[in-house]
């Protein structure tokens, strides 16, 4: 919701005018009344717009307010100034001035001053509650709606785009008949229409259509006028296909003019105008189905992230005129190797499984050999595997390799799988981009320059808990460091001005600043970093995995082209080239709510120019040989070709999960607590925990045991780069499906069998639901090599229950003690009404690890809110290490007619340090003692 409250103008350009308010938000249009004869009206009225919409819609949304004067006739009005103001939620400016001008006279200054309050508030924010400025104290100059920063005057600027060209568009049309023809013709001729919308500042611009051309050739400029600085920050640019019914949106992509442009004034940063390009920006969208209706549609029209390769345009921006030049261009090669392919649903069912890896436009499928997914269990599978007769070529420019393997299907209550087993299949794609890899180098240089601060941050917060004189001397070191090492990793330009402010903040230190505020400052200087690694000139298309099934595509992950870019300078290398990372892949669009993995991956994927194509397979683990495709050609080549990587050196492995405990889970049933258990997923194993009832802090005590896990590789690899564990979290329900309260991922402690074993040490590791926090998850894990000469040589295990379910070793779990919790229930108070019902009868429900107590029944909460029972206690097994306790949940319920209880509200105590008594009891506490 838009407020808008016009109170006042003055020093109105003119005399007798008659001048009238007009306000402009998109599509609506008000105005105030009119005033008679005076250049400093008076109107206070209020006006509200609603805007129902995602939240991205309201960043292209401009208020434009006009002053207009009526003439003799009542029905004719001129605008003799304007004002224009970016939306942004949750801004509020009350008793503000908007600095007028005329569009049409750029050459003078302000024509007059418009006081009006705005705010603009999305579902569930609050409005916060201003001051009123008293007319003899109000300065207008020193109250003006402009952002901070900005000059009182602003200089008028033109903004040009210059289009040059567009290439890989779908090729695709937005008519029916059109989409018809498609579906019987594929892709053999070019059916767009293509032409290119700009939007900034409210003004539009577009191109001329290019007719049935999937590569177009613009070279057109379109001219935006508008005050600089700028209130409006990005400029929109879109795609469209022109149709005979209606145009349709092909891609959408958006350019922040801070992230090309450059404010600041000085020796150090002499700062620069908004300049991009000429370059490509990449576009992504829907996939590219022949199908008649898309149904992401949205995705093009830029709501969110876009999950396939839609061409890319060539442009320039600029506040001057500037020539636009050729690019030179350089051969790249990617290069991936798929170790496993895990965790796919299993409502794909038994039909054939395919992987598309992409870098730009997919134009070509190799051939494949199939094989269908089998279920992923939690014992050992059969071991008899039908051959993998993957081929592979290198491929011609921006185009794909698709690779699908199938096996005979089986199934069972998990997930399914691929099994690759000791053939892992290879993709090989050769594609041309823009020669400016150089603005990728610096992102992943100043990336890591962030990833070491930011580690070397959380190490001070976690000694903070220790010893503050300890954290003080880490902070310092950290800070040193990384001066020390900005000439090394930095570039020229930047390092003068980014060790000035690392030495600010030991200059700081040195006057007993706080510890807090340093972190706070050393935070806000890691953000300044953060924001330059988003490079806007990127010129290298990302990296798309995608999962089909029955020819539709289903899933996907999408890998940014830094990421896995090679240089032979460390530094500069992306943090995943040459690694094997898990992707996990998700649904395009709008995802529903819960678990909404689709698959996971782990894939080595190398990005580099040719000239580096040597080193693409230097850190794939060793142990395997090359088998190539039948139809390569005799010769030597530096481009490396593989159809898959033979791995004959089988490793077996135990793991074991040692799954303790969990803290501050989310509450999925209406009483205010779950029926949590955890499934963990390893590889192609599957198993789950027990169920604990009605608890947000369940303590499993259960030690999981993955037998016979085969692994290839160099085992001292193996050992430093284990693959990663998937821990999902769920609530059981009687009746339906569990339901999905959160999940983490977590690397094994790997021992092998020539080391000496330790054991490992609990630890918390963070659960997320989506983008909520789901609690923590307190538990270890350890792989085993098992000795070939003697299997049975491993850690011995405690003896399981009569369940068979084997608890946490005794000297891997922690040492508990008695505590009592001792709890005075006094009252409730301001209790909100509960499915449209007032609270009558409340009741407080204690729980912590298990153990809890629950308060009286209050029998009229409006007669008398404060319990009959005061005092009550329960003691529990918590343990000895105060780092280690679980939290203490309250909840609050409503019991009702025929013994119905509603949950009314629960607050969750993660810390009972701050209610700890230390007090010595003597010999009855000693004799309370459970050592475990």
């Amino acid at each position: 919701q838009i407020a808008i409250t016009i109170i006042e103008a003055r020093q109105l350009v003119g005399e007798n005018i008659d001048p009238v308010v007009i306000i402009e938000i998109g599509d609506e249009k008000k105005q105030t009344t009119v005033k008679e004869g005076t250049n400093a009206p008076f109107y206070n009225e209020y006006f509200v717009f609603d805007f129902v919409g995602p939240q991205v819609l309201l960043f292209d949304k401009i208020i434009n307010i006009s002053v207009m004067k009526r003439k003799i006739f009542a029905f004719f009005i001129s605008s003799i100034l304007m004002f224009k103001l970016v939306l942004l939620t949750g801004h509020q400016f009350c008793d503000k001035w908007a600095l007028l001008t005329d569009p049409a006279d750029i050459r003078t200054g302000a024509k007059g001053y418009l006081k009006c309050d705005i705010s603009v508030t999305g579902k569930g924010d609050a409005i916060q509650a201003t001051q009123k400025t008293a007319d003899t104290e109000e300065q207008i100059e020193k109250n003006l709606l402009i952002p901070k920063g900005f000059p009182s005057e602003r200089p008028w600027a033109r903004f040009y785009v210059r289009i040059y060209k567009a290439e890989g568009l779908p090729k695709m049309n937005s008519s029916i008949m059109a989409n018809v023809t498609k579906a019987f013709i594929g892709d053999s001729k070019d059916l767009v229409d293509p032409y290119v919308v700009v939007m900034f500042a409210g003004q539009m611009g577009r191109t001329t259509v290019q007719k049935n051309c999937a590569d177009p050739v613009w070279h057109e400029q379109i001219v935006f006028k508008e005050m600089f600085p700028p209130l409006c920050r990005r400029v929109k640019i879109q795609v469209w296909d022109e149709g005979s019914m209606n145009d349709v949106a092909l891609a959408t992509h958006f350019i922040d003019l801070k992230k090309i442009s450059n404010e600041q004034e000085g020796t150090l940063s002499p700062g620069f105008l908004p300049t991009f390009g000429p370059a490509w920006i990449n576009l992504y969208g829907s996939p590219r189905n022949h199908s008649l209706i898309d149904d992401h549609q949205e995705l093009n029209e830029g709501f969110g992230e876009g999950v396939s390769f839609r061409g890319r345009l060539f442009l320039e921006i600029a506040v001057e005129i500037l020539s636009g030049g050729a690019q030179k261009f350089e051969e790249f090669l990617l290069f991936g190797t798929f170790f496993e392919a895990t965790m796919i649903d299993r409502k794909f069912g038994d039909k054939p499984i395919t992987f598309e890896v992409s870098v730009g436009k997919c134009v070509k499928v190799l051939s494949k050999a199939e094989r269908e997914p089998q279920e992923q269990e939690d014992d050992s599978l059969c071991a008899v595997r039908a051959p993998n007769n993957v081929s592979l070529l290198c491929l011609p420019l921006n185009c794909s390799v698709t690779l699908m393997i199938c096996s005979p299907p089986c199934f069972h209550r998990n997930y399914q799988y691929l099994p690759y087993d000791e053939r892992k299949p290879c993709i090989c794609v050769k594609s041309c981009w823009g020669n400016q890899t150089f603005r990728l180098y610096s992102s992943n240089t100043l990336e890591k320059m962030a990833d070491h601060l930011e580690e070397s941050l959380e190490q001070v917060k976690d000694l903070i808990k220790v010893s503050e004189s300890e954290a003080e001397e880490k902070m310092k070191k950290t800070l040193n460091g990384f001066i020390n090492q900005s000439s090394i990793y930095c570039l020229s330009c930047l390092q003068e001005a980014m060790s000035s402010d690392a030495k600010g903040i030991v200059q700081q230190q040195k006057k007993k600043m706080p510890l807090d505020e340093m972190i706070r400052e050393t935070q806000r200087f890691i953000d300044k970093i953060r924001f330059l690694v988003d490079e806007p000139q990127n010129t290298v298309p990302d990296v798309f995995i995608w999962m089909i099934s029955n020819n539709r595509r289903v899933a996907y992950a999408r890998v940014p082209a830094k990421n896995i870019l090679y240089s032979p300078a460390k530094e500069q290398r992306g943090k995943d080239c040459g690694k094997i990372k898990t992707h996990f892949l998700k649904l395009p669009g709008k995802r529903p709510l819960g678990w909404t993995v689709q698959a996971k991956v782990d894939i080595y994927l190398w990005l580099g120019p040719t000239s580096y194509a040597h080193s693409a397979m230097e850190n794939l683990p060793v142990g395997y040989e090359i088998e190539l495709p039948s139809n390569t050609n005799s010769g030597h080549s530096v481009v490396p070709s593989p159809a898959c990587l033979l791995y004959k050196t089988p490793h077996l492995f135990q793991l074991r999960a040692h799954m303790y405990q969990a803290r501050g889970l989310i509450a999925a049933d209406s009483t205010g607590l779950s029926d949590p258990f955890a499934k963990v997923t390893f590889t192609s194993r599957c198993q789950t925990t027990k169920i604990i009832s009605q608890t947000l802090s369940p303590t499993w005590n259960q030690t999981l045991l993955f037998n016979s896990i085969v692994l290839h590789g160099d085992k001292e690899e193996i050992a430093q780069f284990p693959p990663e564990i998937v821990i999902e979290l769920y609530d059981d329900d009687a009746v339906g499906k569990a339901e999905y309260i959160g999940s983490t991922v977590a690397a094994p402690v790997v021992t092998l069998a020539h080391q000496n074993y330790e054991p490992p040490k609990l630890c918390y590791h963070p659960v997320h639901c989506g983008s909520l926090s789901g609690g923590d998850l307190l538990a270890t894990f350890e792989l085993l090599e098992i000795p070939k000469s003697d299997p049975d040589r491993l850690p011995p295990l405690d003896p399981p229950d009569v369940g068979q379910i084997y608890p946490v070793p005794a000297n891997i779990r922690p040492v508990l003690s008695k505590y009592r919790v001792e709890v005075l229930f006094w009252g409730v108070r301001e209790l909100k009404k509960v499915q449209l019902l007032s609270v009558d009868r409340p009741q407080v429900l204690i729980e912590c690890a298990g153990k809890g107590v629950k308060s009286s029944v209050i029998q009229s909460y409006k007669k008398n809110p404060n319990f009959t029972g005061l005092a009550d206690w329960f003691e529990v097994e918590l343990p000895e290490n105060e780092l280690l306790h679980p939290p203490l949940s309250i909840c609050v319920v409503d019991w009702r007619a025929f013994g119905r209880s509603t949950l009314v509200g629960t607050h969750t105590i993660n810390c009972l340090k701050q209610f700890l008594c230390k007090t010595s009891l003597g010999a009855q506490a000693a004799a309370h003692r459970a050592d475990r």
